[in-house]
């Protein structure tokens, strides 16, 4: 059966400037100073996988992707065999999969 792996996401929290998303967590809350709002911003975690090691980033490097046995780039969606979900699941990463039926 195969999986829809979801790669997961990391909140950062940035300061805008006059303009800020409403549907960050933290927008509109404005700087002590008056100049600029605090607001989220999501990005997306690449998964690296190498054998049955699994290493998450959310900068990934050329080289580290070239060398990796297979990788996931954040953001994105998947679609992975049974031996390709068995190895995220082992290492800890199931939450992100979906079975396809």
């Amino acid at each position: 059966m195969p999986y829809q792996l979801t790669t997961p996401w990391q909140g950062e929290t940035w300061i805008s400037g006059s303009q800020y998303s409403p549907y960050a967590r933290l927008a509109g809350r404005p700087l002590s100073d008056g100049h600029g709002f605090l607001t989220d911003i999501g990005r997306g975690v690449t998964l690296i996988v190498n054998g049955t090691t699994v290493t998450e980033t959310r900068f990934p490097y050329q080289n580290d992707l070239a060398d990796a046995t297979t990788y996931y780039l954040g953001g994105h969606s998947y679609t992975l065999t049974d031996a390709e979900a068995q190895v995220l699941i082992d290492a800890g990463y199931g939450e992100y999969l979906t079975p396809i039926v």
